[in-house]
C-alpha cells in the first residue's frame, strides 16, 4: 500500500487497486491546509482519526489499496496518516 497523487482534472481515472481519500470521502481530512497550514492540518487529522478509531471507525475497507489524494507526493498528506494507522491496526 502506498500513496499516489491524483489530479482528477488530468488523470480522470483511478488506477486499479486504488481508493480515493479526498473530499467528500469519509476518509478525507476535515482540516483545511489553507486554514491551518499543511503540517498542522495533518497533525489535527491524526488526532481526529485516533479519536474516531477509538469510537469504532473502521479503516478496513482501505486495507490492501493504494490511497489517492490530490497532494503532491513530496508534501505531507493525511493519506500518509491513514496508511500508518492501517499498518497499526492490521
Amino acid at each position: 500500500m502506498k500513496r499516489i497523487s491524483y489530479n482528477r482534472y488530468i488523470d480522470g481515472k483511478l488506477p486499479p487497486g486504488t481508493k480515493l481519500v479526498t473530499r467528500p470521502s469519509k476518509f478525507s481530512n476535515p482540516f483545511h491546509v489553507a486554514e491551518h497550514g499543511r503540517e498542522k492540518a495533518v497533525q489535527l487529522f491524526e488526532k481526529y482519526l485516533d479519536e474516531k478509531i477509538d469510537q469504532g471507525f473502521d479503516l478496513s475497507e482501505l486495507k490492501g489499496y493504494d490511497l489517492a489524494c490530490v497532494c503532491d507526493l513530496n508534501d505531507l498528506c493525511h493519506a500518509d496518516i491513514l496508511l500508518k494507522k492501517l499498518e497499526e491496526v492490521t
